[in-house]
């Protein structure tokens, strides 16, 4: 995907959030190649994301409420000041991002692999269902 037609698959997502779901339409970036997007300060608001890889994205200030995002790929994001609040984030892929000013109440990491993360000292206090996985090979 092009830069050019995330623009409009955005355009059209802050139209639908704005509107309630009466205009415009509802991003689904599931699957989606966005490897270094440029996404800072978008809403994507309930957008859906399955799996879609967003290694390396800059995602800071990034409304991302209740986004569905089982299996994505963010390791290695840079996620300051960005909200995920009530976000399904089951099984994602989080090594070494930076979420230490990320906002995470109510978001669901189940299963989500953290290793290096830096995750904010509030999301103690937050109510998360929060699964570390690491797996460790050992070679002969």
């Amino acid at each position: 995907m092009n830069l050019s037609q995330l623009e409009i698959i955005l355009r059209a997502h802050k139209i639908w959030v704005r509107s309630e779901g009466q205009k415009g339409k509802r991003a689904d970036l599931s699957f989606m190649d966005l490897r270094g997007a440029p996404l800072d300060n978008a809403d994507l608001t309930r957008a859906i994301m399955i799996g879609a890889n967003l290694q390396g994205a800059s995602l800071n200030n990034t409304l991302l409420c209740r986004a569905f995002m089982p299996f994505a790929d963010l390791s290695g994001t840079t996620l300051l000041n960005t909200d995920f609040s009530h976000a399904k984030l089951m099984a994602a892929n989080l090594r070494d991002a930076d979420m230490r000013t990320a906002r995470l109440e109510g978001a669901d990491l189940q299963g989500a692999m953290t290793g290096g993360t830096r995750l904010p000292d509030s999301s103690t206090k937050a109510s998360l269902k929060m699964v570390v996985i690491e797996i460790l090979v050992i070679r002969r």
